[in-house]
């Protein structure tokens, strides 16, 4: 099943198509043709003896009835040989469908993934084929640790992040660009990324928003505006008021709820009403912080908790 870390590189991918072709020119030093429009082709690659696979992200370049070139995306978090194979034949398939080059391209965090650079070859009696692909591995991204560089880039920002978010400099120098950005593109980016993060470089990313964002980010303070303002819609205005108005233990209870609460929503995390009440009425600072930092890696509302007791059950 794929991760989180993979889906989110994907959507990073999918939804900044020329990403890719940017990677195979820089890091591939490939030359490929300019101007002409960007476009997610189907996945699903089925030769003439119907075995299907699966790509995980194709481009096409050019005209969609006179297509440039192809190129397929994948995202590893491991390199391995069998996978280079398996590509080498689903570009095959590729080629002979469109008739037109193909480049292939791996987007990874793997720290080996240098090992595999060099060309595939797949013999099968008098036909030989041999894929020279592109990996963009921690070696090919470079390290960030200025706010004002990753500004200039922010797409090259967020793989900076994937491949070294676990070093301090690179963690807090990200946060500190996301008080910088427009509200929506800073929650925008800091999704792909806290998703395409490594565990490690997860928790550090997490440790930062708790110490930077809170005192110095307008984007942060957006957050916490509109999570008393979903507050104040459910009845409970005069509680943020307060809680935002003084610094009293209740206070920092509702400012961690509220933090819980914005974080879930924008990763389109549904909230049952049971759920809901649990976390509201929770004044456990200690723990609104672990429901915190465990809404910024979590896929489904039970995720949060370790109690058992899921209100409602998955479905």
């Amino acid at each position: 099943m794929p991760s989180p870390r993979h889906d989110a590189l994907n959507r990073l991918i999918r939804d900044h198509l020329d990403l890719p072709i940017r990677l195979l020119r820089e890091v591939g030093g490939i030359e490929l043709p300019t101007g002409g429009p960007l476009w997610v082709g189907p996945g699903d690659l089925r030769d003439r003896i119907s075995r299907e696979m699966h790509a995980d992200t194709v481009v096409f370049a050019g005209p969609p009835q006179d297509r440039w070139f192809s190129t397929i995306v994948e995202v590893e978090t491991e390199m391995s040989e069998q996978k280079l194979r398996q590509t080498v034949e689903a570009a095959e398939i590729l080629r002979l469908e469109t008739r037109k080059p193909v480049y292939v391209i791996f987007i990874t965090p793997d720290p080996c993934a240098a090992r595999f650079t060099k060309p595939v070859e797949i013999i099968s009696g008098c036909l030989e084929i041999t894929m020279q692909h592109v990996i963009v591995g921690p070696d090919r991204i470079p390290v960030l640790t200025d706010p004002n560089q990753m500004a200039a880039d922010l797409l090259t920002a967020a793989l900076s992040v994937m491949a070294h978010g676990q070093l301090p400099e690179v963690a807090e120098a990200f946060v500190k660009l996301l008080t910088d950005l427009p509200d929506d593109d800073a929650a925008s980016l800091f999704g792909y990324t806290i998703d395409m993060a490594s565990p490690q470089a997860r928790r550090l990313l997490e440790e930062t928003v708790t110490t930077y964002v809170p005192e110095h980010s307008p984007w942060a303070q957006n957050l916490y505006r509109k999570g008393r303002a979903a507050g104040r819609e459910e009845g409970r205005q005069e509680g943020w008021q307060e809680g935002w108005r003084v610094g009293d233990a209740r206070g920092r209870a509702m400012e961690k709820v509220a933090s819980v609460f914005t974080v879930l929503r924008f990763r389109g995390i549904d909230i049952p009403p049971a759920r809901h009440m649990q976390i509201t009425t929770c004044t456990d600072l200690a723990l609104l912080e672990i429901w915190l930092r465990r809404a910024l890696e979590a896929t489904h509302i039970d995720d949060l908790f370790d109690d058992g007791s899921g209100p409602e059950p998955r479905s």
